[in-house]
C-alpha cells in the first residue's frame, strides 16, 4: 500500500476556511496549479461550488505567484460542484494528493485545517 504524501510544511503555507488553492512545482520543472471559486449559479442546473486547475508539461514559464492567479474564474481544466464538501475533497484527494504523490511539491497553499 503506497504511503500517503503530506504537504510540507512551506512557507508560503496558510490555513484556514475556504475557498482552497496550492501550487506545486516539480523538480524536473513542470508546476501545476490547483484552486476553488464559489459563484452564485444563474441557472437551476448551475454549480456554486468549481475547482479549477493551470499546468505546464513543458517546462514553461512559471505561473506569476504575484498576482491573485487563484481568483481566476476558469482554468485549463475546470470540474463543478454542488456542495462545497465535495468540491473539498476532490481538490484535496485529486488534486493536491494527487500531485504530491507524484513528486511535486508545495510551493504556496491556503488549505484547510487538519482536522477537515
Amino acid at each position: 500500500m503506497r504511503e500517503r504524501a503530506t504537504p510540507s510544511k512551506a512557507e508560503g503555507v496558510s490555513h484556514g476556511p475556504p475557498p482552497y488553492y496550492a501550487y506545486l512545482e516539480h523538480p524536473d520543472g513542470r508546476w501545476y496549479a490547483t484552486w476553488m471559486t464559489q459563484t452564485q449559479p444563474r441557472t437551476e442546473r448551475g454549480h456554486p461550488w468549481h475547482v479549477h486547475a493551470d499546468y505546464s508539461t513543458e517546462k514553461r514559464l512559471r505561473l506569476s505567484r504575484d498576482d491573485n492567479w487563484f481568483m481566476a474564474q476558469y482554468g485549463m481544466r475546470n470540474w463543478d460542484f454542488d456542495r462545497l464538501e465535495e468540491a473539498v475533497g476532490f481538490f484535496l484527494r485529486e488534486r493536491l494528493q494527487a500531485r504530491l504523490e507524484r513528486g511535486y511539491r508545495l510551493v504556496q497553499a491556503h488549505l484547510p485545517e487538519a482536522s477537515q
